[in-house]
């Protein structure tokens, strides 16, 4: 007794399912990576919350030109 080939629709079936989890697995990837990135934006912006607050402590707040940044010698 042989076992019966499975037809089109049950192969088309199999097909889609292997595709959907396939699929399923590149969205957690990308899900995972988007949530490395949205931490470092986070901690990035917590960064430069701190150096401005101590910016403002130190009394540099105010608006700095070109001309502050240039080396001695120009």
């Amino acid at each position: 007794m042989s076992t019966p080939q499975p037809n089109s629709l049950d192969r088309r079936l199999t097909e889609l399912e292997i595709r959907s989890e396939e699929r399923r697995s590149d969205v957690a990837t990308l899900e995972e990576f988007v949530r490395g990135y949205e931490n470092r934006i986070a901690a990035l912006e917590t960064q430069v919350r701190l150096m401005r607050e101590q910016m403002v402590e130190n009394g540099d707040a105010g608006e700095r030109t070109l001309e502050d940044d240039l080396p001695p010698h120009y």
